[in-house]
């Protein structure tokens, strides 16, 4: 699940091709005169750019074809703005491919198709232009524009061997592998010795079930290529595929031996015993390929990586303080933070990221991912607004975080908007479409509810999003009355005695019955002492749903920050972590709740403002009707106050209390001040019908903090205050606000 873990996804590299001005043997358009001097420069500055994209230096190389490319505009000013296909020489037509080739190894895949499309408009085209536009379209996630496009480079050249890979490889993806093993054969019959190549095809061969076949293959190839590193690959491939742990590592240590100053060999077994869970091992290899490779730069991401892994965050940060090129470690060191809990921290190193790399789209989804887990919804989703509106995202993740942020906050039309907007990205992507089809019921809109439901089950039959929505359209063709029994006898905690309950409830099989009647007898139906579970309808449903007045004022008072909290709505929890977030230096303020007359709310709402104070921890248990529980969190992210004052009264209850005792039981410096409280250690479970505007609270639920319930004994403050006037409560908070 995108809400605690991300699915890893299958990543590949295509190789870019570069044109240069003297190798290509195309027809030029006559008459075109390029000046000799310009002709020189810009064939000194198109080469100087290939040669920096091969040495990894694309900032330079991007710079030099610029600089060839601002040449090529002296020689045919109408070039800088063409909009139609133009015959040029192949001189003038090469920076602007290359250029692509070079953005699209950076990763910026829309200044890649940018280019190749510039490219392109510049005839003749030949097979490699075409594969560099494809390049771009595969990384900008249009598969099927990138397909065509690696195919019109077969047509023009059917031995292209980049055109080959490309299609393989989408071939792989649509699980078509006949026709992938056919194209890895044409790659490796221009570059027999490719190692990745060679590796895909046992990958193809195996999904045949042409295992023979793929064994046989793959021992040759490391026979024939057994004098470097890489003719280990297809056997390594066939083992991973088909041996057990202790095959596999004994396989690589094996090739790590034989290669001892390859770093890639020695990288391999230490992905091996870092992705079996050997971490130990996987440590002690990486700790001591510091002296044999001390300026490989993955070797400082792989440490962070495993001591992640361990737990190990003096270990990490070590690592990354002692860099040589930390920037180069920021989004390792982002996921270490976001793997450990520390969300805030994360959301710091991904925007760094960010800045140093814009178009890296895996920091703005990285950065949304932790503002997710941090419960930072409304920054999550206004940052998500933002980044759409600034770029065509390649990655689901950006839209579908938004999408989950906006649902959180309520905001169920635009969440549906976005994740949308993550299907069309990757169809396959069933999270995506089981969210849209819960915002889509959520909506009213049944028959998209169903339709997007259905597809999500399709990828994946077990999710559960998908299946309650599913289940819930299904109940729809019962009464009204019908659907609300069955939803109190399953969850009402009251309600142990079965038979009895089913008789009180009975009549709400009746057909048409209207909101007062259905009160009426679940008024009848519920225990004589259950003050918290009823019915609203009508009018008062139309009050309580509407938009209203924020649940929370703050004030800053300097070194006081008081929050008056009246309720604990679905976004209180939001508006609360968002105020908080904004105040400086909270170490050296008080906090000041004040929670007199707040008769409770959401459950989850109290306990995320928990999570948001407390160190790691159960802020509080669940308990239900059949002996079953269910247990909140705190993460290690915690916002720390010099003191924390929370005014209660006789009407401050169950969410209220949960708070409270939350903050008084695990806290530091907490103080209760007020009157003693309601008693209410209950909650409740909400069935809501928008058609016929009928909510029903049931008590479902017992909860504790600590094994402690407030049910008979409440919460008795530490400081009594009679009177009702703010002041009379403000003028306690010096007594526990000393430093």
């Amino acid at each position: 699940m995108r809400t605690m873990l991300r699915l890893l996804q299958f990543g590949i590299f295509i190789l870019g091709m570069g044109l240069v001005s003297g190798c290509l043997d195309l027809p030029e358009a006559a008459p075109y005169q390029v000046p000799e001097e310009l002709d020189q420069k810009i064939y000194d500055t198109n080469e100087k750019g290939i040669n920096l994209i091969q040495e990894g230096r694309y900032e330079e190389a991007i710079a030099s074809l610029e600089e060839s490319i601002g040449y090529v505009y002296e020689v045919d000013p109408e070039l800088e703005q063409l909009d139609r296909e133009k015959r040029v020489p192949a001189l003038l037509d090469a920076p602007f491919n290359n250029l692509s080739w070079a953005y699209h190894d950076m990763g910026d895949y829309e200044k890649a198709l940018a280019y190749a499309d510039k490219s392109m408009l510049m005839l003749p085209n030949d097979d490699v232009e075409s594969v560099n536009r494809a390049n771009a379209l595969y990384g900008l996630n249009r598969i099927d524009e990138a397909l065509s496009s690696y195919e019109e480079a077969i047509r023009l050249n059917s031995r292209n061997p980049e055109a080959n890979y490309g299609i393989g490889m989408i071939k792989i993806d649509r699980g078509d592998y006949a026709d992938a093993l056919k194209r890895f054969n044409n790659y490796l019959k221009e570059y027999p010795a490719d190692g990745d190549a060679a590796a895909m095809r046992v990958y193809t061969l195996l999904r045949l079930d042409r295992g023979d076949v793929a064994q046989e293959y793959a021992d040759n190839f490391m026979e024939r290529y057994s004098d470097a590193y890489e003719g280990t690959w297809a056997k390594g491939a066939y083992i991973e595929e088909t041996a057990e742990y202790d095959e596999i590592a004994k396989f690589y240590e094996d090739v790590a031996a034989l290669y001892p100053s390859e770093w890639l060999a020695h990288r391999k077994l230490g992905q091996i015993y870092y992705e079996y869970g050997e971490y130990e091992a996987a440590l002690k290899l990486f700790q001591g390929l510091t002296v044999q490779f001390p300026e490989e730069p993955e070797l400082d991401e792989w440490l962070i990586r495993v001591y992640g892994a361990l737990g190990d965050m003096e270990g990490a940060e070590g690592v990354y303080t002692g860099s040589d090129d930390p920037h180069r470690l920021l989004m390792v060191m982002g996921q270490f933070y976001l793997d450990q809990g520390h969300y805030m921290k994360a959301v710091s190193f991904f925007g760094a990221e960010i800045v140093k790399n814009p178009a890296n789209q895996n920091g703005y989804a990285k950065k949304l991912q932790a503002l997710s887990w941090g419960k930072r919804y409304a920054r999550c989703a206004e940052f998500g607004a933002q980044v759409l509106e600034a770029l065509v995202p390649v990655s689901a993740d950006i839209p579908w975080y938004t999408g989950w942020c906006e649902m959180e906050l309520g905001n169920d039309e635009a969440a549906a908007k976005h994740f949308r907007q993550a299907t069309e990205i990757d169809p396959d992507d069933y999270e995506a479409w089981s969210n849209l089809a819960l915002t889509q019921l959520k909506l009213g809109n049944e028959a998209e509810a169903r339709k997007y439901s259905e597809r999500a089950l399709e990828i994946y039959d077990n999710d559960s999003t998908a299946t309650y929505v599913k289940d819930t359209l299904n109940s729809y063709s019962e009464p009204l009355g019908t659907r609300i029994k069955q939803f109190f006898k399953d969850n009402y905690l009251y309600g142990k005695d079965a038979a009895k309950l089913e008789r009180s409830l009975e009549k709400l099989d009746t057909p048409g019955l209207t909101g007062s009647e259905i009160a009426a007898i679940i008024d009848q139906a519920k225990q004589p002492e259950d003050r918290f579970t009823f019915l609203i309808y009508g009018d008062l449903y139309d009050q309580l749903t509407g938009v209203g007045e924020s649940d929370i004022t703050y004030t800053d008072m300097g070194d006081i920050s008081y929050f008056k909290i009246d309720g604990f709505s679905e976004t209180t929890d939001d508006q609360f972590i968002r105020l908080v977030d904004d105040i400086s230096s909270p170490e050296e303020k008080t906090l000041v709740l004040d929670l007199r007359g707040n008769g409770g709310g959401l459950t989850e709402s109290a306990n995320n403002i928990l999570d948001l104070l407390l160190p790691e921890l159960v802020t509080s248990t669940l308990i239900y009707r059949d002996g079953t529980s269910y247990s909140y969190y705190s993460d290690p992210d915690q916002i720390s106050f010099r003191s924390i004052a929370v005014f209660v009264d006789e009407n401050s209850a169950s969410a209220a209390e949960l708070l409270t005792l939350g903050l008084k039981t695990y806290g530091d410096r907490v103080t209760v001040i007020g009157r003693t409280t309601f008693g209410k250690g209950v909650g409740q479970l909400v069935f809501e019908d928008k058609q016929h505007k009928v909510m029903l609270y049931a008590v479902n639920h017992y909860w504790n903090v600590m094994q402690n319930n407030i049910t008979d004994t409440r919460i008795v403050p530490d400081i009594k205050v009679t009177g009702n006037q703010l002041e009379s409560f403000m003028n306690k908070v010096p007594e526990v606000s000393a430093p």
